[in-house]
């Protein structure tokens, strides 16, 4: 790789190169764009229906609200887990299997929910593995990102898919309680769940290679 040497006579790797990559009118055109939008918004409108509702859903389930509250924590434990584990990953593996590995993983704990609702272990199981899953994909969105996009305009791509990461949020409570409300039981949350978790690695893994940006070539990246 190539060298800069900077004043002293330090040797340095140079500075990345921020003119490379996709146009914001390219990267919104693509099929890898599409794909990993389409991912986010999915999983985005799944998985907060578990993490935010976590609480009332243990609850419905027989479990105390002081239990299901100490429960819900191992979530954002799990998450933390989940980033850190994430990266690692990352650095080492293709980012496309990585993030849909991720996402089923919440399908685990959807399973453990509906096959021993009420029980404590199995609770605790299902927060700390929605937990990891979620810090893993958060994450892997990031780097996706910037390896088929490329820097040229990642703020505005980027921008676009975190805007819907957060509606999805958003989004999802309202859907799940709305649930509830009709059915007086999370169950049909919880089935629903899993194929959205299913579609979700299916476009996540369809992604497939990086695009490779050099200086002078095309940056329109290639539809997978």
């Amino acid at each position: 790789s190539r060298k800069t040497v900077a004043a002293g006579g330090e040797s340095r790797a140079p500075l990345p190169q921020t003119n490379l990559g996709v146009s914001a009118r390219e990267g919104f055109r693509s099929a890898s764009f599409l794909k990993l939008a389409g991912a986010v918004a999915v999983f985005s409108i799944s998985l907060p229906a578990l993490t935010t509702n976590a609480v009332p859903v243990l609850m419905a389930q027989g479990i105390s609200p002081t239990r299901a509250a100490g429960l819900a924590g191992l979530v954002g434990i799990g998450s933390i887990i989940g980033r850190l584990g994430g990266g690692y990953l990352l650095d080492r593996y293709a980012a496309n299997k990585v993030a849909a590995l991720s996402v089923l993983m919440p399908t685990i704990a959807i399973a453990l929910l509906l096959t021993l609702p009420g029980s404590v272990a199995t609770a605790s199981a299902a927060c700390l593995i929605v937990g990891l899953a979620v810090g893993t994909e958060v994450d892997a969105c990031a780097y996706l990102a910037a390896r088929h996009f490329g820097l040229r305009s990642f703020g505005t791509l980027f921008g676009a898919i975190n805007g819907l990461m957060l509606f999805g949020n958003g989004l999802a409570p309202i859907l799940a309680n709305l649930v509830y409300d009709l059915t007086q039981s999370y169950e049909l949350v919880l089935w629903g769940m899993l194929p959205m978790c299913v579609a979700t690695a299916l476009l996540f893994y369809r992604l497939g290679t990086y695009p490779d940006f050099e200086v002078g070539q095309a940056t329109t990246p290639a539809a997978h």
